[in-house]
């Protein structure tokens, strides 16, 4: 007859009793504490976190994580956020392991936002849930990692303009969000972030890079044609306009050389918001006189924008904002 192995035994004595105890129902996690709130680094790395259990059981062990984060609006203040739901950002993986133990690593991303942890022992299942919230690096962080980057020059200035050079909201440890699905520090809209590019800050600037070396690229073209020259000064306005929406120049033949766009007013006090003076529902007004018909529909974004209040962002109005004109 096959032996059963961890089976309990007793004996004939009246006396004694021996407690059976089934080796699956002492199963246990040892770490970490369920629902407890971990941080990703300042330099945007995971923190060591150990799920273990506790078993007498040997394996293989067959573990699975996903882990998930709703996004919702916060915009740049720190208050509680709006209940919509934007975007669901969702990873999981699994693996089989002969150890009781597991540093969560989500092959080499760092992700932040609800982990849940699965592991099969036997015919038992283990389940455990944490929390990843994310910190704000120092602007000397940024910075250092900023001049590892070829060709950023004025790259600093978008980043205190988007989000104050912020990734997270302190108040809750997640990501900015923008109305928009702008996300993070560079507040990354198109091409759509990655999870990853959405929780580190370090891979959301440098796929802000991506971005912010393309429109120098396409900046130094527009200007440059024809064999036409131009400053330092102008390439910095056409690619911070271009960055927004749009380019800022426009070729004057008689001066031969670039120019602003002279029918671009904007609204002073706001970041990138003005209005078209081709447009004849705009013609002959003051920015004061525009900015009080329109000013009311500015927070609804693009959906507040109509026949009746025909402002619009624009890229010269940005860069003129960013650059301080």
């Amino acid at each position: 007859m096959q032996q059963v192995q961890y089976a309990g035994s007793t004996n004939e004595l009246d006396s004694t009793v021996v407690q059976v105890v089934s080796a699956e129902n002492s199963l246990t996690w040892v770490s970490p504490a369920e629902n407890a709130v971990f941080h990703i680094t300042q330099e945007a790395q995971l923190p060591d976190v150990v799920f273990e259990f506790r078993t007498t059981l040997a394996g293989d062990y067959k573990w699975s994580w996903i882990i998930e984060w709703e996004a919702q609006v916060s915009g740049l203040r720190e208050r509680s956020r709006k209940d919509h739901v934007l975007q669901t950002f969702k990873e999981s993986g699994s693996f089989v392991s002969n150890t009781c133990s597991w540093v969560i690593n989500f092959y080499g991303k760092v992700l932040g936002g609800t982990l849940t942890v699965e592991v099969r022992v036997g015919a038992k299942m283990l389940t455990r849930s944490i929390v990843l919230k994310g910190q704000n690096p120092s602007a000397q962080r940024i910075a250092t990692y900023i001049a590892t980057l070829d060709d950023m020059t004025g790259f600093e200035k978008l980043l205190e303009q988007e989000s104050h050079s912020k990734h997270f909201i302190n108040l809750d440890g997640e990501p900015i969000v923008a109305f928009d699905k702008g996300y993070g520090i560079s507040q990354m809209t198109n091409p759509t972030p990655t999870y990853e590019q959405v929780w580190s800050w370090k891979a959301n600037i440098l796929a802000g890079s991506a971005v912010y070396k393309d429109k120098v690229r396409i900046a130094k073209k527009y200007l440059g044609q024809a064999g036409r020259t131009y400053t330092d000064e102008q390439l910095r306005h056409e690619v911070f306009s271009r960055w927004n929406g749009g380019s800022y120049h426009v070729w004057n033949a008689a001066m031969a050389s670039w120019v602003r766009k002279k029918n671009i007013l904007c609204d002073s006090n706001t970041g990138n918001i003005g209005w078209s003076m081709d447009d004849e529902r705009n013609k002959g007004q003051t920015e004061s006189e525009l900015r009080s018909r329109d000013k009311a529909t500015y927070s609804k974004g693009t959906n507040g924008q109509s026949d009746e209040h025909p402002w619009q962002y624009s890229g010269v109005c940005y860069a003129d904002h960013v650059l301080g004109e």
